[in-house]
């Protein structure tokens, strides 16, 4: 067995190691890292190392080893900061117990009801946009998506229960959200975060006392949570109900917006793979599309897949070593840090041809069929429980946009803003008209 520890990538300063790069381009670090070393390389995070690993083996060894030899709880403890202790940063136990609740909530036979929530804001949307004009994609897209997991989640009537500055408060955690920082220090965006998430939890305790008080009333996500027990036979408290939802309407927005965007934006900047988008629409939408119907518009999903291949919100997942592990000829040890990353894993020239270049075709193609060459939805069993709602959700926003508008992208030079919290463009003006 090796005993060799991960070559160190070059450049690192005196205790902060790699934390300036990390913070400001790590794209760029993880690139620089497999050009120097391949694809298991180390770097610092104040004073940490952290092992990037990159490919299909890499990648499904990080995801399997994980609740084994890695733990995901303790890496994402600034998570568990601003949310509360819930999901995947609650502890491996906590989590396999809950894991059978949150597959439930997503089950195919509910996503009918989720499908026609996200028509159904998405139209509403669109309605409020006029005949003509010009709008942000990139900043119209997070009070979108935030409507639709609300609509989804909640009910039709969440609007009614939930006051206008839950959605703002949102904002506030999002601000906080830090994996540098340790997550109590007394800083402003700390103390914002605290209050907005002690208001929104008490905003969030009324809807649930509605549903106890009223359970004939209601049909929703928060009604089947209610009803459904976790692995061990017992009931989620109030409390954690409350945690988790504000952690799953996170997640149903924060992620997805940026991807939308970007899934948009792509499409006006490629005309071609556009027409067979628009023909698509053209012969396969109807007024009462469902699921079965979605899954008939194959080119809107190959953007979509495009889309987080080279743009994913969430371009890094994290681990600490919890036992050594052995990857490749290199040893890692506990106390380290592991990471898949997008920046290497997505462009791989073996998997991908021209890896570069937008190209949807790629996956008519067989390109990036492995389970473990793409990391923006996770992978194993921690790949994301909500890709199919956020997929779906997707290729909802596209094809009304696309059947409703002709549209012109007038913003040129769109950027990535990777921020502490999901991955979205920067300021991404498009003109429209009403067909």
């Amino acid at each position: 067995m090796t005993n060799r520890t991960p070559p160190m990538l070059s450049g690192g300063l005196p205790i902060i190691g790699h934390t300036f790069e990390f913070a400001s381009d790590r794209d760029a670090l993880f690139r620089r890292g497999f050009q120097e070393h391949g694809k298991v390389f180390s770097f610092q995070l104040l004073g940490k190392p952290f092992a990037v690993v990159t490919g299909a083996a890499n990648n499904k060894l990080f995801y399997g080893e994980t609740d084994k030899s890695l733990n995901m709880d303790e890496a994402y403890g600034f998570l568990r900061a601003t949310f509360g202790n819930i999901l995947f940063v609650a502890g491996q136990e906590r989590y396999q117990n809950e894991r059978p609740l949150l597959q439930a909530l997503f089950r195919h036979d509910k996503m009918a009801k989720y499908v026609a929530a996200m028509r159904a804001e998405v139209e509403r949307w669109l309605a409020s946009l006029g005949d003509s004009g010009e709008v942000n994609i990139s900043a119209a897209m997070l009070p979108l998506t935030q409507m639709v997991a609300g609509h989804a989640f909640i009910g039709a009537h969440f609007r009614d229960e939930l006051p206008d500055r839950f959605w703002t408060d949102y904002q506030s955690l999002s601000a906080a959200i830090d994996p540098l920082l340790p997550p109590n220090l007394p800083l402003p965006k700390f103390f914002r975060r605290d209050r907005a998430r002690a208001r929104m939890r008490a905003d969030f305790a009324q809807v649930i006392a509605r549903r106890r008080a009223h359970p004939d009333q209601y049909d929703d996500m928060i009604t089947l949570i209610q009803t459904t027990p976790l692995k061990d036979g017992t009931f989620m408290s109030d409390e954690d109900i409350t945690t988790l939802f504000i952690g799953l309407l996170f997640a149903g927005h924060e992620t997805t917006a940026g991807q939308a965007a970007w899934t948009i934006i792509h499409l006006l900047q490629h005309s071609e793979y556009l027409r067979l988008v628009q023909d698509e629409i053209a012969a396969h939408v109807t007024p009462d599309m469902d699921p079965r119907g979605l899954s008939k518009l194959e080119h809107i999903y190959w953007a979509i897949d495009e889309t987080t291949r080279m743009n994913p919100s969430a371009d890094i997942q994290m681990r600490m070593v919890k036992a050594p592990l052995t990857i490749d000829e290199f040893q890692v040890q506990p106390g380290w840090g592991m990471v898949v990353n997008a920046a290497n894993s997505h462009f791989q020239p073996e998997v991908y041809t021209n890896p570069e270049q937008y190209d949807p075709l790629r996956y008519a193609r067989g390109e990036g069929s492995s389970a473990f060459e793409s990391v923006g939805f996770g992978g194993g069993l921690h790949k994301c429980t909500g890709m199919n709602f956020a997929k779906n959700e997707m290729a909802v926003i596209t094809m009304l946009l696309f059947q409703q508008f002709d549209l012109e992208l007038v913003t040129t030079d769109i950027r990535i803003q990777r921020g502490v919290g999901a991955n979205r463009p920067s300021a991404a003006w498009v003109k429209y008209r009403r067909k």
